[in-house]
């Protein structure tokens, strides 16, 4: 509905024209429709928390592996599921503008490390368009900075094995 409507056509009536469920049933669930975007933002930071715990434990620092798995959030999954994640975009879009309490379970998400968020939004919006070379290009250039040692490390240890 929210890729079909866009952000602003997501209402109480919208979702129960759209999903037949009556408007008690929906209350009963979701006592207000910020209570519902909570559970969608909840659902968005579970899929992004699942992937870390399934990234490889490959030694690299915590940043580094949520990183990466942010990395294979945005790039590896199939068209559908990235439809569904742009859906939860755009509806956290909403539930940040229409809520204090979603807006900042946001703040302390980003907080957390959510690198990707432009790309992210770009593609929600279909403001960002790469072909499937972009995409492979630019998750490949990511991933290759996360293998690059800051240049101040390099020199340090560059120094070490000069010294007797």
């Amino acid at each position: 509905m929210i890729l079909r409507d866009g952000p602003h056509g997501l209402s109480v009536d919208a979702i129960l024209l759209e999903s037949g469920m009556s408007k008690g049933g929906f209350f009963h669930h979701f006592p207000t429709k910020a209570a519902l975007l909570l559970g969608l933002f909840d659902r968005l930071t579970s899929a992004v928390a699942a992937s870390v715990e399934h990234s490889v434990r490959d030694g690299t620092s915590p940043p580094a592996r949520s990183l990466r798995a942010q990395i294979r959030l945005a790039f590896d999954k199939p068209p559908r599921e990235r439809e569904r994640n742009r859906a939860l975009v755009m509806a956290l879009v909403v539930g940040v503008m229409e809520s204090t309490e979603v807006a900042a379970r946001a703040r302390k998400a980003n907080r957390r490390a959510l690198a990707l968020d432009g790309y992210f939004l770009g593609e929600s919006y279909k403001t960002t368009k790469l072909n499937g070379s972009e995409r492979a290009a630019l998750r490949a250039s990511l991933l290759a900075l996360l293998e690059r040692k800051p240049r101040r490390t390099q020199r340090r240890a560059a120094r070490k094995g000069a010294r007797p």
